[in-house]
């Protein structure tokens, strides 16, 4: 399988990815799912499809009350957006399209995960930084990869100055409870999976948590394996 998960925040849109979708994508038509946003869909469709064309890349809308299992069949490369993670995974649960998506990927379409688009990917989204707001109470994802996501991660911050609970701190607890590990990934950074081989990309890190373990740092052009 090939996968981009990216980690993305900014201004203008997608800027700094934009060397990485043109490399990634090839030329190839995408399919942009939407379901993230909690707004509206049109007009978050309008705006990649304006950013995605000015890089020549073409775009469809995967729209869920709309044959959505069609496109699905035809697609390439997904193209799945940021906004609320159990939001997006509510919408492709509602619609019976996880095995769908799931299937093709892992039959050869490749797949960008953009913030909740990358937390999907993974085992479950429970390390998403999101509020439940849809009051899902399913929470596994697509499985594409053996880990879970914890995109916009930010290094821990001086407790004198704030009390409040560090990301690690969220993330090892998590591992409390959990077994799978949690790759956590800075802003404007991605990791590229390609079969086994898992590289970081971008401007920042990616930090690794495995169970009982120490959490090692990996920075852009490094390899690891989870």
């Amino acid at each position: 399988m090939k996968l981009l998960l990216a980690s993305n925040s900014g201004e203008p849109f997608y800027e700094w990815l934009e060397d990485e979708l043109m490399r990634f994508v090839d030329g190839k038509d995408v399919t942009f799912v939407s379901a993230a946003t909690v707004y509206s869909t049109s007009q978050y469709f309008k705006i990649v499809k304006e950013k995605l064309n000015a890089l020549e890349i073409k775009v469809k809308h995967l729209e869920l009350d709309k044959n959505p299992e069609d496109l699905i069949e035809k697609t390439e490369i997904f193209l799945v957006g940021g906004g609320n993670t159990y939001n997006l995974l509510n919408n492709l649960q509602k619609y019976k399209l996880i095995d769908k998506i799931q299937a093709k990927v892992r039959n050869g379409a490749k797949y960008i995960g953009i913030s909740a688009g990358a937390n999907i990917a993974g085992l479950t989204i429970l390390t998403a930084n999101d509020w439940n707001v849809v009051g899902g109470t399913n929470f596994k994802g697509l499985e594409l990869v053996k880990f879970n996501i914890n995109p916009h991660y930010i290094e821990p911050h001086d407790k004198a100055v704030f009390s409040g609970e560090t990301r690690d701190e969220r993330i090892l607890e998590h591992l409390v409870f959990n077994s799978q590990p949690v790759v956590a990934i800075e802003e404007k950074t991605l990791i590229e999976i390609n079969g086994k081989d898992i590289k970081v990309r971008g401007k920042g890190k990616a930090k690794v948590f495995k169970k009982g373990q120490e959490p090692k740092i990996f920075k852009s052009g490094e390899n690891f394996v989870v």
